[in-house]
This record gives structure tokens, sequence and C-alpha cells, in this order.
């Protein structure tokens, strides 16, 4: 069977990714099932502060704090000095080693373009009741410290692009090999049964949050599903 064309277009980089998750959502939507949306929805849209980000969306960076130190007569101002955290407890570097990127695809590559006409790296302010915490770990309470940030990796932040990519390339292909040609973006679901339906969206989750905890259990149910609350946590 000849691949479908919003495969080959995806495999050759001839659309972007938001419209390659658009293209898979509408195909999505034929299933009727909202959690299955979810990723797709948040990928397009953003993520909110209330769900947790994929790990790939997850980015360490190196911390930076400018501040000053002395007297008001005499003061030493310093810019942009790399953090030593190295006292600090594992329980409390999160915030100074990573970042999560809740952007969506759309606006993230957006602002990725923008730091790059600037020749500047992105980066994630450190909110001021952190600062403490940075004086404590220099052992020097005296620092006088003005602002602080993290100067993220941006080859993992690029990687976010390939990542989302071949999820939706594994979502179609196996889409096309359960229905066929994907190209009018319809597949028919009602030449499925009802627990063919369910076996595929099962599938479809494990592919995209890579969980294999989900299985079809008795009566039709899923049986040991993490998905939808293992994206989902309380702050």
């Amino acid at each position: 069977m000849a691949k479908s064309q919003i495969i080959k277009d995806l495999a050759n980089g001839s659309i972007d990714t938001q419209t390659a998750l658009k293209r898979t959502k509408v195909l999505l939507q034929e299933f009727d099932d909202e959690r299955l949306l979810e990723w797709v929805n948040y990928e397009i849209e953003g993520y909110p502060n209330d769900v947790e980000v994929p790990e790939y969306r997850r980015i360490s960076g190196q911390s930076f704090c400018s501040y000053i130190k002395g007297t008001i007569s005499r003061f030493l101002k310093y810019s942009n000095v790399p953090l030593s955290l190295g006292n600090m407890p594992e329980n409390e570097r999160e915030i100074f080693y990573y970042a999560n990127m809740r952007e969506s695809v759309g606006a993230l590559k957006g602002t990725i373009h923008e730091y790059e006409k600037k020749g500047t790296s992105i980066g994630r302010i450190i909110p001021a009741e952190y600062y403490p915490y940075i004086a404590k770990c220099n052992n020097d309470m005296g620092m006088v410290i003005q602002s602080a940030e993290i100067q993220l990796n941006m080859p993992q932040i690029l990687n976010i692009f390939p990542k989302v990519e071949n999820k939706l390339l594994d979502i179609l292909r196996y889409l096309e090999k359960q229905f066929g040609n994907l190209d009018e973006l319809d597949i028919d679901v009602d030449n499925k049964s009802e627990q063919e339906l369910k076996e595929i969206v099962n599938h479809i989750y494990v592919l995209i949050y890579n969980d294999q905890s989900v299985t079809i259990g008795n009566d039709n149910e899923f049986n040991n599903s993490n998905i939808a609350s293992s994206i989902k946590t309380e702050n």
C-alpha cells in the first residue's frame, strides 16, 4: 500500500509540526475519546500550569545571578555569575536546574526564532523568593541578589520538535495500518468492533506516553491505566 501523503509530508519536512498536529487531531477525533486528544491539544495550545509536561519538555540549564556586595558607600557589582549550588539539598534543586517548556509548538518555534535573532539563549527567571537559597548555598548571606535566571540548554529545546514529530509518525503509521490511506483525514471507525476500537485507542496511548501499563481488562475496561492521571498532577 502506498504511504499516505500526510505521512510523507511529515517525514520529509514538507509540513510543520503544528500542521501535522492539527491533521492528526482531526483523525483522532473519530474515536470520540477526550483523553486521547489531550496530548495533541496540549502541544497545539500549550500546557496549562496544573499539567505536568512530558519529559522531553523538561529542559536542563545553568543558573546565573547578578548581585551586589559590600556597604552603601563601597560595594562591588557582579553580573551573570554562574551559581554554585553544590550544597543545595536534592529536593530544592528543581527550580535552579530545570524549566518546563509549556508553550505550544508554534509559540515555541517563534520564541526560538526571536532569541536566535538576538544571539542569546532562552532563559527562565528564578523568582525572588528563592534568592535566600542562593546566598545560603554560596555561604555568603551578604549577597544582595538583584536577578537570577536559568539559561536553558538549546539543543534540548530544539529536540522537542523531532520528539513530537516522531510520536506523530508512529500514530499515523499505525492508523494507516488499521484503516488504510489517511489522505482524506477520515477513518471509518464503524467497520471496527467496540473491542477493536478500544485496543486501537490503547495502542495509541502507549505510542504517545510510552506507558506499557495500559491494558485491556475484563468487561472491556482499561486496567492499570495511569495515562490520563500521569500527566495531571497538583502543584
